[in-house]
């Protein structure tokens, strides 16, 4: 059994092959070519920096290459939802399609260990595939450091989406979203297009909740002019206190303040803020501590619903004649 889905999926692990030996040799040449142009500019020192330290050279690093590295994490997140619509789809809708499923059905073996034969068989190498991807990824962003998308802090949703166990989290759950469409509906394009639009709506929900998994870290200041946290931690929720610790939710002493201002047009914000009963600023933020909780959050979120189309394909599966 193992032996006839392996030939079934052979093509397409030859493919997830070709694309990744591909995309790995243009990233690894592209890195090499980056770290080139890092050292000729003098701004290897500069990688754990950033960009207000280093000047000219470095804003013209990274106006040749930020985009590139940005679209390279875009692609990580790409890859999971075409994991789905080409491998997990397909997987039982084109059996059900041309009627293979029937001599399948006819052999000594289960419907069960053939279904668990077939989703071990696509799902290892499609996992092995975004996982190895991901990996050489990371390494070219690791090598542009503060001067690439890392700046951008570990929250931002490129990067956040991008790292750790959330492409392979994503990837479980495409793939498995798109096998339960193809074994219900039985039909290829539909289970593809399925996969697509509800892989999309998903992520949409969950990229929306993701700051409320995690109770909130609350910053205070004194400085009613100033920000509370530095780039880096998820700012949740920001504003201002009154002198009891209240939550100042309306806007009036603010908009007092922005239509006062001096002879030359200045405004002195502090002083306007604490005459009109503002105390402290605040922030409501998740520390960057806190991303790998974070991370394993979501990825229980998508492993469970990983398992439910699994149980949901089982009985789609059974319940064929």
């Amino acid at each position: 059994m193992t032996w006839i889905v392996w030939r079934q999926q052979r093509p397409v692990f030859i493919t997830l092959v070709a694309g990744l030996v591909v995309a790995v040799a243009a990233i690894l040449l592209l890195r090499a070519v980056m770290v080139a142009d890092l050292t000729a500019g003098n701004l290897l020192d500069c990688v754990g920096k950033g960009l207000e330290a280093c000047g000219p050279a470095a804003n013209d690093f990274q106006t040749t290459w930020f985009d590139r590295l940005h679209l390279a994490e875009a692609t990580v997140l790409a890859a999971p939802v075409l994991i789905g619509v080409f491998v997990g789809a397909p997987l039982f809708a084109r059996e059900f399609e041309q009627g293979t499923h029937a001599l399948a059905f006819t052999q000594s073996v289960s419907r069960t260990r053939w279904m668990a034969t077939k989703f071990v068989v696509a799902a290892l190498p499609a996992l092995v595939v975004v996982l190895v991807y991901q990996l050489v990824v990371h390494s070219w962003l690791d090598a542009a450091g503060q001067l690439g998308p890392l700046s951008t802090g570990p929250f931002y949703f490129t990067t956040f989406e991008a790292q750790g166990v959330s492409p392979v989290a994503y990837t479980l759950f495409a793939y498995t979203l798109g096998m339960f469409a193809g074994a219900v509906f039985k039909r290829t394009l539909v289970a593809m297009t399925l996969t697509l639009g509800l892989f999309v709506a998903v992520r949409a929900v969950l990229t929306g909740v993701r700051e409320h998994l995690i109770t909130p870290t609350r910053v205070l200041s004194d400085d009613l002019d100033a920000r509370t946290v530095e780039r880096g931690p998820l700012v949740v929720e920001s504003g201002f206190l009154d002198a009891k610790g209240a939550v100042v939710a309306d806007p009036t002493p603010m908009m007092n303040c922005a239509g006062k201002g001096d002879a030359q047009g200045a405004v002195d914000f502090a002083a306007c803020y604490r005459e009109n009963g503002l105390a402290q600023r605040y922030s409501d933020v998740i520390p960057v501590d806190q991303v790998t909780t974070l991370h394993l959050l979501e990825a229980s979120i998508f492993a469970g619903l990983a398992v439910l189309f699994v149980l949901g394909s089982v009985w789609a599966v059974r319940r064929q004649v």
